[in-house]
């Protein structure tokens, strides 16, 4: 009889035991997801328009794209990052340039924005924050160019920056149609503004998360 109970007793403690690894172990996992469903990540594909050496801002035009991360650090705010290959933004002024008529142009930048985000529920506030405002800051590098007269001439090897770096305020504004697809438009100022403007952007962003 000892021994029955003395069995049943530890097949119990067994079960237990195992109940409370198992419990111990979801809880774990469960904190974990729950961290990592404050991250997101998505890419980006859009356009650049700049007025460099034209008459309008919508002259110039170059690719805008690349990757992105996403931390929700409360229920309206957001921390995102990119990391962009970003063509014929007017970011930098060269040291010097020919006084000439400027046909195709590309400044290939590497661009890296840093921005907080307010998210906001309009028309889908019962499933999802479908819009939200964006502002930051972006460092950008030049990494190549190519400069042709309207004649197509290459005149590449007559420009000269000194400078390839710099740094740009950025504000914008998103709207998602889902959870997954969005819609941004954005605008970036060099914080050195002197004999530069405005560069806009629009860009179709995918989440993968």
């Amino acid at each position: 009889m000892i021994q029955i109970y003395h069995h049943l007793h530890l097949h119990m403690t067994k079960k237990i035991l195992l109940l409370t690894i198992h419990l111990y172990i979801s809880l774990i996992f469960n904190g974990i997801f729950a961290q990592q469903s404050r991250f997101d990540a998505g890419i980006i594909a859009g356009l650049n328009f700049s007025e460099l050496e034209g008459n309008s801002i919508t002259d110039y035009f170059g690719l805008n794209t690349g990757v992105m991360g996403t931390f929700r650090f409360s229920k309206h705010g957001q921390l995102g990052m990119e990391f962009l290959f970003s063509q014929n933004g007017e970011y930098i002024l060269p040291e010097s340039y020919p006084p000439l008529q400027y046909g195709q142009i590309r400044l290939n930048h590497l661009e890296i924005p840093l921005h907080i985000d307010w998210l906001i529920g309009i028309f889908q506030k019962d499933q999802f924050h479908d819009w939200n405002l964006n502002l930051g800051v972006a460092y950008t590098r030049l990494i190549g160019y190519h400069a042709e007269d309207i004649e197509q001439s290459n005149v590449s090897n007559q420009i000269v920056y000194r400078d390839k770096d710099a740094f740009q305020l950025q504000a914008g504004t998103t709207y998602h149609f889902t959870k997954k697809i969005g819609l941004n438009l954005k605008a970036s100022l060099p914080l050195r503004v002197d004999g530069l403007s405005w560069t806009l952007a629009a860009r179709v962003i995918y989440m993968i998360g």
